[in-house]
């Protein structure tokens, strides 16, 4: 049987009571008060008064308390407070008190039951601490946790402040008013449908983004999130849910979607600038796509002189069309101040700018945004961005997209500058090419002409068929020789002597047969009995009552003067339909050539007695006409000039050693005369170039003797001179060029201009060296006489240069 002492013993009740005085007598406590480290005797003796366990900090609260319920009258009391036990250790109690009072209700005793309520409190502090610490984590992460209840229609759970914007403390609030509250009107009417679709159960989840007002008035983004509980009958219970503040996450969805948008245009903008090659165009695409970039509306791009001092304004959009075309001073305002740092700047308040320009058309600028323009350190132009009546919001990345825009449209200007260089350059080129075809073209006619002239019997027909071809070289319409003569009424004349028309339909370049030199020609004499050539307006050049001030302005002549022992003989007209740019030093010197020919074979056509005179005159015309056609080639390398002439003399004499006949030696000193005439298609940079030559400029240059024997082979020499020039660079044992030929293969002539060749280049200068000595040429021809070079010829050189060390010039 178990007493009462041990049911005391093992009950977490701790049974005390006393008389109502206020320290708290103890008369009577159970033993189980050991449990807190005290005994029953020092507790009722109160040697361990009652408050004196009670913390210190409780003390004061806990006898007031006591003390209040006694004085009122209350008949319960119970109160949480902490003691601290014998060890030191702090426990939480749960006093139950019970008065006892007599009839009048005065207290004659109290009663008193403490349980160790310690497990507890702690669990409940630990609860309150989560709650309060889930609370400050929602309000931290901007989440709301709500409940609605529909039996109410009211919102309420912690966190619901931070979301929205609700005071931490306040109570629950209907949807209805809270809504209308945060939910501006454009999000409302689709959230209250899908909140009736949830009621109505035919929805299951809510889940929506929507635009919220805070409570300080600011706008912002929300991610609603609903789960509804419902009973057995599906009917909406309560509905739980979070709201997450999006605002941060949605403004850098915007600015992201923002930066894709204007990278993908910056992207788009790149392609269509290096597609563009079209200057003009490029700078207004330029500018136009750096206006859109920057959402303004007015925007102008300049573009630096060559000498970058002026800024041109080439394309301008919004009030800046009316600077198209006008310039300024590249060093003064903000686009020189921009210029000089050579970075973009942004000029918030041109209003408060110190250099601001007091141009009328610049009052209501307000921000201005400049982007300089610059490729390899060198400065193209720049961009200006304006803004007016408003101070725009610049978002952060644009600085940064606009640098990469202006890269991107500086490499765009700079290629479309090589483009158009090189477009310039081909033009160029081509125009020289022509100009050398139409060279080489003459060089052929003059040549023809001279052969024409030479050959046949007919003088008529020879002079027509010189003419003619003259005529087709050029282009002309007409070419017509004139002769001077006297006529007793009209004093010095100029009759025709032979006229060929190129084309037919030309009426109004008609030419009288005889013209007047002090009436119809009274212009022109002062100039060709000079020898000086004229071009110009054929209606021009005579007097007042001239028969050719009638004709046609536009038609153009090229008069050039035939002077025969230094007598004004007479002249040759090519007549053009229509303006045309005049001739050039060399194709004059042509021209005068084969004017000479005709002329002088007018003279030798006149007189039995002169013909020897003037065929020895016709073979050096040709001569002359040969060495033009060299000196063109000398036009691009010098020292190709001075080289045929001394070979041909070379090779001449070296023939005449070997016993040519005299017809035979001439036709060798012509061939020397142009045998590198072929050189006219060799670039002239590789023909003067100062170093060695790479193996592909080789191969070019010895191109030369296949182009001279196609340059030569035209013309209708008495000698083989087009074959000679073709195989002065074969060698005896076929090591040559261009055919490889060997031995008997290879004509005399051309073995005789081949060593002539050698030796001459050997003793002069050349770009790329100086002269080697006759003593080194020497060397090489005894070196490999009889391997590249013919013996016999040789011999012959070396005797030569025995009997005549100067028939070649040392330099």
């Amino acid at each position: 049987m178990v007493n009462l002492d041990q049911v005391i013993a093992s009950s977490p009740v701790i049974v005390l009571w006393g008389e109502p005085f206020a320290h708290r007598p103890v008369d009577f406590i159970t033993s189980n008060v050991d449990q807190f480290g005290y005994t029953v005797p020092e507790m009722v003796l109160e040697e361990t008064p009652f408050f004196s366990v009670v913390l210190p900090d409780d003390r004061e609260h806990v006898r007031q308390e006591f003390a209040d319920a006694m004085e009122r009258g209350d008949d319960f009391l119970v109160s949480d407070y902490r003691i601290v036990t014998r060890s030191g250790d702090i426990r939480w109690v749960e006093d139950r008190i019970a008065f006892h009072r007599d009839d009048e209700g005065r207290a004659v005793l109290y009663q008193s039951s403490l349980l160790d309520i310690t497990d507890r409190k702690i669990a409940e502090m630990r609860l309150r601490e989560s709650e309060e610490r889930l609370a400050r984590v929602l309000a931290s992460s901007h989440v709301g946790v709500w409940e609605y209840l529909p039996e109410r229609d009211e919102i309420t759970g912690p966190g619901r402040a931070s979301i929205f914007g609700m005071r931490e403390r306040e109570v629950p609030v209907s949807r209805s008013a809270l809504w209308d509250r945060i939910i501006p009107p454009s999000a409302r009417a689709d959230l209250e449908r899908m909140w009736r679709d949830i009621a109505d159960g035919r929805l299951e989840l809510l889940d929506r983004e929507h635009e919220i007002i805070r409570g300080d008035g600011s706008s912002g983004w929300v991610l609603t999130k609903g789960f509804p509980v419902r009973d057995e009958n599906g009917a909406l219970l309560s509905m739980q849910g979070v709201t997450v503040d999006i605002t941060s996450l949605k403004n850098a969805e915007r600015k992201l979607l923002r930066q894709n948008r204007h990278l993908a245009l910056l992207h788009d903008i790149s392609l269509a600038f290096m597609e563009e090659l079209d200057t003009e165009m490029l700078v207004r695409r330029i500018l136009e796509s750096a206006v859109e970039l920057a959402g303004a509306g007015n925007g102008v791009i300049s573009i630096l002189d060559d000498e970058g001092k002026n800024l041109i304004h080439r394309w301008g959009v919004g009030f800046h069309t009316w600077y198209i075309g006008k310039s300024r001073n590249a060093d003064t305002g903000f686009f020189g101040e921009v210029l000089r740092e050579r970075r973009m700047k942004i000029l918030r308040d041109y209003r408060t700018y110190g250099n601001r320009m007091t141009d009328p058309i610049l009052e209501n600028v307000t921000t201005i945004i400049c982007l300089p323009l610059q490729r390899g350190g060198r400065l193209l132009g720049i961009i200006g961005i304006t803004y007016v009546d408003e101070i725009p919001e610049i978002d952060e990345s644009l600085p940064a997209l606009l640098d990469q825009f202006a890269a991107s449209a500086s490499i765009a200007l700079e290629n479309a500058r090589l483009y158009e260089d090189s477009l310039r350059e081909v033009e160029e080129r081509k125009k020289a090419e022509e100009r050398l075809r139409f060279h080489q073209a003459l060089v052929e006619a003059a040549a023809e002409g001279a052969s024409f002239l030479l050959s046949l019997e007919s003088t008529d027909q020879a002079m027509l068929f010189a003419l003619r071809a003259l005529g087709d070289a050029m282009d002309a319409r007409r070419t017509v020789l004139f002769r001077n003569s006297a006529d007793p009424h009209d004093g010095l004349v100029a009759e025709v002597m032979k006229r060929a028309v190129v084309s037919e339909g030309q009426e109004k370049i008609l030419l009288p047969q005889r013209l007047i030199w002090k009436k119809d020609l009274l212009k022109l004499y002062p100039l060709l009995s000079k020898g000086v050539s004229f071009h110009g307006s054929l209606s021009s050049i005579g007097g007042e009552d001239s028969r050719l001030a009638s004709l046609d302005p536009s038609v153009t002549v090229t008069a050039i003067p035939i002077l025969i022992k230094s007598a004004f003989w007479g002249f040759l007209v090519l007549c053009f339909d229509e303006e045309r740019a005049p001739f050039e030093t060399d194709e004059i010197d042509v021209l005068r050539a084969a004017a000479y020919n005709l002329a002088a074979s007018v003279i030798r056509w006149e007189s039995e007695h002169e013909v020897k005179q003037g065929y020895e005159k016709l073979r050096k015309t040709f001569s002359d006409v040969i060495r033009t056609m060299g000196q063109i080639v000398g036009k691009k390398d010098p020292y190709t000039i001075e080289h045929q002439e001394r070979v041909g003399v070379l090779a001449s004499a070296i023939a005449g050693k070997m016993g040519f006949d005299e017809e035979r030696c001439e036709g060798i000193r012509i061939a020397g005369l142009v045998h590198d005439v072929g050189k006219i298609e060799i670039p002239g940079e590789i023909l003067s170039k100062p170093g060695k030559l790479s193996a592909i400029e080789f191969e070019l240059i010895k191109t030369h003797a296949r182009s001279g024997y196609d340059i030569l082979r035209e013309v209708e020499f008495p000698w083989p001179v087009a074959e000679i020039a073709h195989q002065h660079h074969e060698r005896m044992d076929g090591s040559g060029y261009p055919r490889g030929l060997r031995g008997d293969e290879i004509l005399p002539e051309a073995r005789i201009l081949t060593v002539a060749d050698v030796v001459e280049s050997m003793v002069s200068h050349r770009p790329y060296r100086p002269s080697l000595g006759i003593e080194a040429a020497r060397k090489e021809i005894v070196a490999k006489r009889g391997v590249l070079y013919d013996p016999e010829v040789v011999d012959a050189c070396l005797a030569l240069l025995e009997e005549r060390p100067g028939i070649i010039p040392v330099q």
